[in-house]
């Protein structure tokens, strides 16, 4: 049931974060976390999804054999990709050969042209994102969330 009026909190937080630029960020960082759950341990391993570019996601695998494999697994990494995002936001990945970092590298904040998450023109963007909703503990918590996603994305 909706109130006239209202706006439900997952299109506010949605619209919120495509005008501060963070629902691409956003989706690559969900894609990061669900990879091992969406293809298990052992291929986890050996491949390293990366950039996620107009629904395109691409990984690294170490070897040719893992190229090989993972292409032919492709429709069934889709699937799960897909269910476990609740969304079509991959729809398809391309492998790619190469080697990666022991630790995951996190892209920079200015990567997203939005500067760091700590400074005034942030804060001063957010206040301007952030003005239309009415509520103000809403606005507080909606604030909190996305400080929080920038500075741990």
């Amino acid at each position: 049931m909706s109130h006239s009026g209202f706006t439900p909190m997952q299109k506010a937080l949605e619209v919120t974060l495509h005008q501060l630029g963070l629902d691409v960020g956003m989706a690559t960082v969900l894609v990061h976390r669900v990879w091992s759950h969406v293809v298990g341990e052992e291929v986890a391993r050996r491949s390293q999804p990366g950039l996620l570019r107009n629904g395109r996601l691409q990984v690294t695998v170490p070897d040719a054999v893992w190229l090989q494999q993972l292409t032919m697994l492709k429709p069934a990494i889709l699937k799960s990709l897909e269910s476990h995002l609740g969304s079509r936001a991959v729809r398809d990945i391309f492998f790619v050969l190469g080697a990666w970092p022991t630790a995951t590298a996190r892209p920079e904040p200015t990567s997203r042209g939005q500067g760091d998450p700590r400074s005034p023109e942030f804060e001063e963007r957010l206040t301007q994102v952030l003005q239309p909703i009415q509520d103000s503990e809403c606005r507080e918590v909606l604030a909190r969330i996305l400080r929080k996603a920038w500075l741990h994305d």
